[in-house]
């Protein structure tokens, strides 16, 4: 496979993917093939070998044309698709891990241990940084080429999402707050450089439209040609598929349907930093933004053809359910238009995608800080 110059997203491989007997779906598991679809092509391509010498591993996400992946047994390792480059990374120490015991046996756990990685630069076996929110509590921790994972200093909040822009890591908190460490060559610990708490005024009208009854919220940090924005992704708890959200035990006459969860509409607002709040975007004008398992990306629409400007291209983060149904999990993936608020689906007759799709944005270019 040639290395691709477009934003794409990693499928399960086309020819895993049509038999749902347990045979297939251990199978499936071990798989080392992949498929991917591109946003230029707009067409699902198989990717053979794309994980040869990681079977069976876990996709946590990417970063800079990155994956970070967990094996079988929980070992982190870093993999280039396009040049097959492999980077293997410091075990977990004891402390990491939930009870303190080892976990790897749970594939469910393996899971759901890393929920964001992202690296500071393109890396080398002999130099890099990487930074992970991890465990149940969101908790940052950070490892380097000197060889050990190492908690974040004075990072005590529970985070949503991380992104790195010139050697500096910004961390949203679920407050809304962001810190900032920066990471310098000749430091073996990163220094805080600041600590905002903004405010967000609420909005009676969302809530209206958006009930925490009814929908479960997720947020994203995007540096966005110089701006901090702040992405609420509004997810149906449980959708039918005409696409009314209901209530939990919700069914027609022959109670059969099954309503897995959806991604219903974002709101964006901007950091204004003298203000100190958070404020409405109500566009993203040309930009287009790439959320989910990935580093937190925000691209030029022009720079890609088949970018469908002022967008929000999403794939599926909820990994806490996932793996609870295996009816559904992966399939909540599309893109949202700031335009109209319609959201279009990627693959709308899918119910199941293992292991869900994760887009990988090339910075080959230059595009990404």
């Amino acid at each position: 496979m040639a290395i691709l110059s477009v934003p794409y997203a990693i499928l399960p491989s086309i020819e895993d993917t049509h038999d749902d007997d347990i045979d297939n779906y251990m199978k499936l598991q071990k798989s080392v093939h992949r498929s991917i679809l591109s946003v230029s092509e707009k067409k699902r391509c198989e990717w053979k070998n794309m994980f040869l010498g990681h079977p069976s591993s876990w996709c946590v996400g990417s970063s800079r044309d990155w994956l970070f992946l967990l094996d079988a047994n929980g070992f982190p390792s870093l993999l280039n698709p396009s040049s097959a480059m492999s980077i293997c990374l410091p075990n977990f120490p004891i402390e990491f891990i939930p009870s303190g015991s080892y976990f790897y046996y749970d594939p469910y756990v393996v899971r759901i241990f890393v929920s964001k990685a992202v690296l500071m630069h393109s890396p080398s076996p002999s130099q890099y940084t990487l930074v992970i929110i991890y465990g149940s509590s969101c908790k940052l921790a950070f490892c380097t080429e000197h060889g050990t994972w190492v908690q974040l200093h004075d990072a005590k909040r529970s985070y949503c999402d991380i992104v790195f822009l010139n050697n500096v890591l910004y961390a949203l908190a679920e407050g809304g707050s962001v810190e900032a460490w920066e990471f310098r060559n000749n430091q073996r610990v990163p220094n805080k450089v600041f600590d905002v708490k903004p405010t967000m005024e609420i909005d009676k009208e969302e809530r209206r439209q958006f009930p925490i009854d009814l929908f479960s919220t997720q947020m994203y940090l995007v540096i966005s040609e110089g701006e901090f924005l702040l992405v609420k992704r509004y997810i149906g708890n449980f959708v039918t598929a005409d696409g009314l959200v209901v209530y939990e035990g919700y069914s027609e006459d022959d109670g059969n349907e099954i309503c897995p969860y959806r991604t219903k509409h974002f709101v964006v607002y901007k950091l204004d930093f003298t203000k100190i709040n958070w404020e409405k975007k109500s566009s993203l004008h040309d930009q287009v933004l790439f959320l989910g398992a990935n580093e937190s990306t925000s691209l030029p629409a022009k720079a890609f053809s088949g970018c469908e400007a002022n967008s929000i291209y999403f794939t599926d983060d909820r990994w806490q359910e996932m793996g609870l149904d295996y009816l559904y999990g992966g399939q909540d993936w599309g893109v949202f238009s700031l335009q109209d608020g319609s959201v279009k689906l990627l693959t709308p007759d899918e119910n199941r995608l293992d292991p869900p799709p994760i887009w990988v944005v090339p910075t080959s270019q230059g595009f990404c800080s």
